[in-house]
């Protein structure tokens, strides 16, 4: 609601100050029909929004100055000065009460019945009956003085009364600025199309630094660069977003006319409406999430007699969510209906012949929801106007992954369904990764990239099964599609395997010759007779300036024949070996080369992922590593060896809640490892040591790791409190970082926070104006001699003694 009394203001504000010529000019001219239905239009827009915004006093006025224009336009009355006079003074306390709605001030109402009444025939003006009354206060004036009062008038000053309308009255207070502009939408495409060529010419800049060598002061300003560039298009991306509730807001009235047609009872919960999201990917999921609504009511929620026999409320729940994960947004629908029988959507798909009886038998749970997506496949038991044609569910799916988005579908027979929408913020620029096949250039969204691997050796081996190409990885069989064959391509050997996934986890292995870069592309459509060989989402221009075409995974995969179902076929063999690691204890480690040259490995879990970057990004301050990324200083750790090469691989690490950085030469291999070790004598960055494929690894010690890197600093709540009685600048610039820096949190009032662990205060001080509970009192003393002063102080100059005293205090506290 505040961003609708937002746009109120801002809407009514603009529409005045159109109007502030108009209104002058009909004053001139009474007669002047267009300004009059100028005015008109104002005030009956007004009077609408306030009946929505439920603003009534501004609903009064407009209405009544509305009811007189009225009269006007159809020739009832005429336009004579005292009417004039009147709707400008309706019209100047509509712009007077928009601001005060601004700016959170009151203004009061005791007039607004003199405004109205103003605009009756006959009434005087508001004007002259201010005058009249500023002459009787000015009258009594002179009869009190005539009268012998003691107070003596020496002289009469006449003012206008404080709530006079028109521009004779002073203005309560300063006018609030509008903060909010109103922009052409070809304007703001000239803004983005702008940015796209700043993210392309950056590009450029970015290869041509790498193939001449650049100094390191180049590439710490290109760095810079790049950061400014990406806040830029940051900043101008959000002036094409929306609130999603402009999504969320046709649901009520569809939900209420669906379930009265069907007879049922639905109870409609939204959530998340304030997520933003570019408005051209709002009008391309509209229709995919009516489909979806539509479906949980008719399909999903059971008639009020049905659910009452499950036991269930009854008037059906459905709620409809968004919120944003990373550079994505997850749209939620979920119901507490019958759910989807997996078993009834096999049996549906063999009637229909859709499905063969022995593939049938080897799907797993999830393979058998993903049937709901297949096209003449629905739950209706008969075909209504709403539904049941077994046409939709497809086509939402087909609409999502066009515009680079993924379906998941969660289900619980007798409890309800789930499905999720996860699309991306922006249609303009996404993260790409380029590679290449037969001499020609292509970009794959990086969102549907699960991994990279090169052919070769124990963890990943070629195959064919039926006459077509598989591939082994980590023991798991993905079917193989090789990039040149489907495109025409004679390719020049294939060694590398980008595995993509689809929607509902399927995933299938492209084989390309090379793989290049990740960039961020500047996507746009490209010409028709290319967009219709379903195999291409767009085009764009990379840093080499030369046209590149954006693949379609999911286009792709079906040009090659290979359907969601067919890993189905060789699931059965995956889920056994990972039913077996995962009793063996098994997890995903990332192996790797360290800069030392010996092989380590990490667990998967805690690698957030991987990123080149240049040596000039990293700094020894501080007392440690550091390294500059994303605008932030990430804790840099490594095994000590130097970063010799003009960039450096990092693994970017997480624990949940802090971030640090490892520095590696090469990424090697991800494989399944039940981490048995033996454990490493010596406290340092390797845990241990096992053999991985008959190869001793080493592995590294997270936690070691994370409290170097992050100095094991404890969260807030968990440190200590010092007070220091004395707020002199010797104790805030010269003793608080001493004792910020031992881990204590730092007051200088018993006020400013809990209970004081440790009071720090100088000696001979009286000490605090009021009690404190605190475990122990530290003296500083001034002069390095001990004579006069108290037997327990300390210089306040001796680091090693009052360092050692905060660390008794911190251990005695933690006892």
């Amino acid at each position: 609601m505040d961003d609708l009394l937002g746009d109120f203001v801002a809407e009514t504000r603009e529409t005045l100050e159109a109007l502030s010529g108009e209104i002058v000019a009909w004053e001139l001219a009474p007669d002047d029909r267009s300004r009059l239905d100028a005015i008109f239009r104002f005030v009956h827009t007004v009077k609408g929004s306030c009946g929505f915004l439920d603003l009534p006093r501004l609903e009064k006025l407009s209405h009544a100055a509305e009811d007189v224009l009225a009269d006007v336009r159809a020739d009832r009355r005429r336009p004579d000065p005292a009417l004039v006079s009147a709707v400008l003074a309706v019209i100047d306390r509509i712009a007077e009460l928009a601001d005060a709605i601004e700016s959170g001030r009151i203004v009061a109402d005791e007039d607004d019945a003199r405004l109205i009444a103003a605009l009756q025939p006959g009434a005087p003006s508001p004007e002259a009956e201010a005058d009249e009354a500023a002459l009787a206060e000015a009258l009594e004036a002179i009869r009190i003085a005539e009268e012998g009062e003691e107070e003596t008038v020496s002289s009469i000053v006449v003012e206008a009364p404080a709530d006079r309308p028109a521009a004779a009255a002073a203005p309560a207070g300063p006018r609030a600025v509008s903060r909010t502009i109103r922009l052409p939408v070809d304007l703001l495409d000239r803004m983005m199309a702008g940015v796209s060529d700043m993210v392309l010419a950056r590009n450029e800049l970015a290869r041509r630094l790498r193939e001449s060598g650049a100094e390191s002061n180049t590439e710490v300003a290109f760095e810079r660069l790049s950061h400014c560039i990406a806040e830029m298009r940051d900043a101008i991306t959000r002036t094409r977003m929306a609130r999603v509730e402009n999504l969320f807001t046709a649901l009520p009235r569809m939900v209420r006319d669906v379930s009265a047609e069907l007879g049922k009872l639905v109870q409609l919960e939204i959530d998340g409406g304030d997520v933003e999201l570019d408005r051209e990917m709002i009008e391309m999921i509209r229709d995919p999430l009516t489909h979806i609504v539509r479906n949980a009511i008719d399909h999903g929620i059971e008639p009020p007699e049905a659910r009452v026999l499950a036991g269930k409320p009854v008037a059906g729940r459905l709620h409809v969510s968004a919120r944003q994960v990373g550079n994505q947004i997850l749209i939620e629908v979920i119901d507490d209906g019958r759910g989807i029988d997996a078993d009834q959507l096999v049996g549906k798909a063999v009637a229909a012949g859709i499905l063969g009886q022995e593939r049938a038998a080897t799907l797993s749970w999830e393979r058998k929801l993903e049937l709901i997506f297949a096209p003449g496949v629905s739950t209706a038991r008969e075909v209504t106007a709403i539904s049941g044609r077994g046409v939709g569910m497809d086509v939402v799916r087909a609409n999502v992954e066009r515009i680079g988005g993924l379906v998941d579908i969660d289900s619980r027979p007798g409890q309800g369904l789930r499905l999720t929408l996860r699309v991306p913020l922006t249609l303009t620029i996404i993260p790409a990764l380029t590679i290449s096949v037969g001499g020609q250039h292509f970009a794959i969204p990086r969102s549907a990239i699960d991994e990279i691997v090169r052919i070769g050796g124990d963890a990943v081996r070629m195959g064919t099964l039926g006459g077509a190409d598989i591939v082994f990885i980590r023991g798991v069989r993905v079917p193989v599609v090789s990039l040149g064959a489907v495109l025409g391509l004679e390719p020049d050997g294939q060694a590398n395997l980008v595995v993509l996934k689809l929607s509902g986890g399927a995933r299938y292995a492209l084989a390309v010759e090379a793989v290049h870069d990740h960039e961020e592309l500047v996507v746009k459509p490209a010409a028709p007779v290319v967009m219709a060989c379903g195999i291409y989402g767009g085009t764009t221009l990379p840093d080499n300036s030369r046209p590149m075409l954006l693949l379609d995974v999911a286009g792709v995969a079906e040009k090659a024949g290979v359907r969601r179902d067919d890993q189905a076929a060789v699931e059965p063999a995956a889920e056994e070996r990972e039913e077996e690691l995962h009793d063996k204890g098994a997890v995903p480690v990332l192996l790797f080369r360290d800069l030392d040259g010996i092989e380590r490995g990490v667990p998967l879990a805690l690698v957030e992922r991987i990123e080149d970057c240049f040596s000039a990004s990293v700094s020894d301050s501080a007392g440690r590593l550091r390294l500059n990324i994303d605008g932030r200083l990430v804790p840099l750790v490594s095994c000590g060896a130097p970063i010799a090469e003009a960039k450096v691989r990092v693994l970017r690490m997480r624990d949940g809640n802090e971030e640090l950085a490892y520095a590696i030469d090469s990424v090697i291999d991800i494989v399944p490892v039940a981490i048995e070790l033996q454990r490493s004598l010596v406290p340092g960055p390797v845990a241990g040591v096992m053999l991985v494929e008959e190869r001793p690894v080493e592995f590294l010690d997270a936690f070691w790791l994370f409290a170097q890197g992050l100095g094991s600093e404890p969260l807030d709540g968990q440190r200590p409190v010092c007070l220091l009685s004395d707020d002199d600048p010797w104790t805030r610039q010269v003793l608080a970082p001493l004792v910020e820096g031992a881990g204590y949190r730092i007051i200088y009032a018993p006020e400013d926070g809990p209970a004081a662990d440790l009071v720090i205060m100088a000696d001979g001080a009286a000490g605090v104006e009021q009690p404190v509970e605190a475990a122990a009192v530290l003296r500083l003393r001034r002069h390095a001699e001990e004579r006069g002063a108290s037997p327990d102080s300390l210089w306040r100059y001796d680091r090693i003694g009052l360092t050692a005293e905060l660390r008794r205090h911190w251990n005695k506290r933690s006892a």
